[in-house]
């Protein structure tokens, strides 16, 4: 009888004691746009590791230990896709070989197949130079510009990490809910306080802000760089500066992970407002550290730059 009593009372105990916490979703971002759009949507649900900061170069990712380590321990792949991320990325899950990433699987989350693809505004301007075109390969691929596309994705994003993780379903659900709404609000709120940009004329440093000109229907009259990624030269610049005149180029525009030197070599020249855009969440310090800030902050600077105010 007093081996039953212990024995019932071993497992009352057992069944009493606390059940360790559900381990947190592991996510593997490849730019800081899908990090910080992870982070909202999973909160503290998931485990986000990025590969790239806000004031980083995202066309140049280093694969470090750490960074291999992360993707190797993944549950959830989160990037641009379309070819974008291909030349470091794919070496790298090649060499971790984390099944739950491989192509086909819920794992494996690329911006790209959600959202409708933009060209590069050198696509637009005579004399363009293509052979680099290979850096945006399917298109642009900084998405986080528009609001529309990230409320989408932030949409898919959440039914995705439910797929993955069922037991942390409701804050998921919660979260992307209450994004998709916060988004929306947000983009008609600076809808309506941009409007004075419509049809404006402006310049950019490189091809970052193509979702953001066609969001708030400002017109980019000239991009410094003569090729995706290629560097400005002298003769890129003088162009540039005979251009600004011309079309009424109210100011020159590029980003903060961006050596702003080119760019400020145009508007000495011309006379015009420099204005540093943040880029993605967190790229200043007004832009974060959520979207609706990111927004806020970077439609505030487009209005500076209008009124002849520089920001950087």
């Amino acid at each position: 009888m007093r081996r039953l009593l212990l024995g019932a009372v071993g497992l009352m105990l057992v069944a009493a004691a606390p059940q360790p916490a559900n381990a947190k979703l592991k996510v593997f971002a490849c730019l800081s746009a899908w990090g910080e759009l992870a982070k909202e949507i999973g909160g503290s649900a998931v485990e986000v590791f990025t590969a790239v900061n806000p004031l980083e170069n995202p066309d140049q990712v280093t694969v470090t230990p750490e960074l291999l380590a992360s993707l190797k321990s993944a549950d959830l792949l989160v990037c641009s896709g379309g070819g974008y991320e291909h030349n470091w990325l794919q070496p790298a899950l090649d060499r971790v070989q984390n099944p739950k990433l491989a192509e086909g699987q819920p794992g494996q989350f690329f911006a790209s197949d959600f959202v409708r693809v933009l060209d590069d505004d050198h696509h637009k301007h005579k004399g363009t130079a293509k052979a680099h075109a290979h850096m945006h390969p399917g298109g642009n691929p900084h998405f986080q510009g528009d609001p529309y596309r990230i409320r989408a994705l932030g949409g898919q994003l959440g039914k995705r990490m439910i797929q993955l993780d069922k037991p942390d379903a409701a804050t998921y659900s919660a979260n992307t809910k209450k994004f998709v709404h916060d988004i929306g609000a947000v983009a008609k709120e600076l809808e309506k306080k941009a409007a004075a940009l419509q049809g404006v004329n402006i310049v950019t440093q490189h091809e970052h802000s193509v979702y953001l000109l066609h969001w708030l229907k400002i017109r980019n009259a000239g991009v410094l760089e003569p090729a995706v990624g290629v560097p400005p030269g002298p003769g890129d610049l003088a162009r540039i500066v005979d251009l600004v005149p011309r079309e009424n180029v109210k100011f020159v525009l590029y980003a903060a992970y961006e050596d702003p030197r080119p760019s400020k070599y145009v508007t000495e020249r011309t006379g015009i407002p420099l204005v540093k855009v943040p880029f993605t969440v967190g790229g200043t310090d007004g832009a974060g550290p959520t979207y609706v800030e990111f927004y806020r902050d970077t439609v505030g600077r487009l209005l500076d730059g209008l009124a002849g105010r520089e920001r950087s």
